[in-house]
């Protein structure tokens, strides 16, 4: 069996195996077959089920090797991105199919966690969907850190001691937006209908805006997505008076909402 750092343990073949046991048979015996006179001797005859026994047990050792190597693999990843992490706890609620952010560590926050759980509280099941949400705050919790937001479930631990898991809910706040499109003199595009602009726009920034980040217009519609425009300027607004173009610096429980309503298109 061979081995390489880039393809781990390589069985050997059966020809492989023969060839190395016709070797040692001539050094023993005096003999000088080759591969192609060995084959049919009784030697061959009598070695060759072995030959195919030694490559099956080389095959399963590669495999367990392999097995062994993602074990290796896996448990480095998770040492590296431990679930406690702030990356940690995104990546663990993600997998259970909530969007989270959690709260900058702050000296002022010592032994507290603040997340925040995109989620609605006016749904039917939001008591069964808040209580798996502050199981999995306790399962992902480490001992001592008092977890702080509105929404709260007492729940008792495997040592009969109990206590409140908490998190918050988004400060959900509505904006507007102006989409403004100035048509290049060397267009020979066809320009978009405005509902597929407004469609492709609200599609960008489903694709990178989330809960806690910074809103960041100029990153959500470029000249990819309108190759008719010789530039273009998103701006958004709390009141449709004072429209803004600079990054929204978003704390982390903030949380833009966009509706096809609110979104104005100008073609210049």
């Amino acid at each position: 069996m061979s081995y390489s750092n880039e393809n781990g343990y390589t069985p050997a073949t059966v020809v492989e195996i023969l060839t190395a046991i016709m070797t040692e048979i001539n050094v023993q015996f005096g003999t000088s077959y080759t591969y192609e006179t060995f084959v049919g001797t009784g030697f061959y005859k009598y070695f060759y089920a072995l030959a195919q026994r030694v490559q099956t047990n080389e095959i399963k050792t590669s495999e367990i090797f392999l097995s062994l190597q993602n074990y290796f693999d896996f448990t480095n990843e998770t040492i590296l991105n431990p679930k406690v992490t702030p990356e940690g706890l995104v990546q663990a609620f993600a997998a259970a199919g909530y969007t989270i952010s959690v709260k900058p560590p702050a000296d002022a926050d010592a032994g507290k966690s603040y997340l925040c759980v995109d989620v609605d509280n006016a749904a039917p099941a939001y008591a069964t969907t808040k209580l798996a949400i502050c199981n999995l705050i306790k399962d992902y919790t480490v001992a001592g850190v008092v977890t702080q937001g509105s929404e709260s479930e007492t729940i008792v631990l495997t040592n009969g001691q109990s206590f409140d898991f908490k998190y918050a809910l988004p400060d959900r706040i509505e904006i507007f937006l102006r989409l403004t499109t100035t048509l290049s003199r060397n267009n020979q595009s066809v320009i978009d209908n405005p509902e597929d602009v407004k469609a492709a726009l609200i599609a960008n920034i489903a694709a990178e805006y989330r809960l806690g980040k910074d809103f960041e217009p100029e990153r959500y519609f470029t000249v990819a997505d309108a190759p008719w425009a010789a530039d273009i300027l998103l701006e958004y607004s709390e009141d449709e008076m004072a429209w803004l173009t600079d990054p929204f610096e978003a704390d982390f429980d903030e949380l833009f909402t966009i509706s096809l309503e609110n979104i104005t298109l100008i073609e210049e």
